[in-house]
């Protein structure tokens, strides 16, 4: 979020995609801030699955440790990254399997100027990383379109 907003300029919206992520969203992610980089972030309360897709389409990038932020940012063609928390299940390999491994970040082994890093190569090749979603999108209809072909045959 330092990075973020220090070299673009440009707002952080945070909300939680769990209802107990409200209560410590303040304490883990918003109140380590640096004072001049606390005016830029916008605090979000507890939303449901229609409005974070309509707020996913508008946004440039979306960093989400919950497994299902990233799939609607994909789904409405917007870059994100998975930040996958070692308690997760595995569907979080869903994102490996999609190619989507430099946009997945194991937390406990990655740092944060790791995923600043990363995120500095999407907003400076923003095509790039709309073409590599697209991509990996494209892949997604074709095991959806083969599944539908199957089911359709049985």
């Amino acid at each position: 979020m330092i990075a973020w907003v220090r070299e673009t300029g440009y707002n952080v919206l945070v909300c939680p995609e769990m209802t107990y992520q409200v209560e410590i969203m303040d304490e883990l992610l918003i109140d380590p801030l640096p004072a001049d980089v606390k005016p830029m972030i916008v605090k979000r309360g507890y939303w449901l699955p229609d409005e974070a897709a309509s707020v996913y389409g508008k946004a440039h990038t979306v960093l989400s440790f919950e497994c299902h932020s990233p799939i609607i940012a994909a789904a409405n063609g917007t870059p994100m990254f998975y930040l996958r928390q070692p308690e997760d299940t595995i569907k979080g390999q869903m994102y490996y399997d999609l190619e989507l491994n430099d946009w997945t970040f194991e937390i406990e082994q990655t740092s944060g100027k790791q995923i600043a890093d990363r995120l500095r190569e999407v907003w400076k090749d923003y095509s790039k990383a709309k073409a590599k979603l697209a991509a990996s999108m494209g892949k997604v209809s074709k095991i959806y379109q083969e599944r539908c072909n199957f089911i359709r045959a049985v």
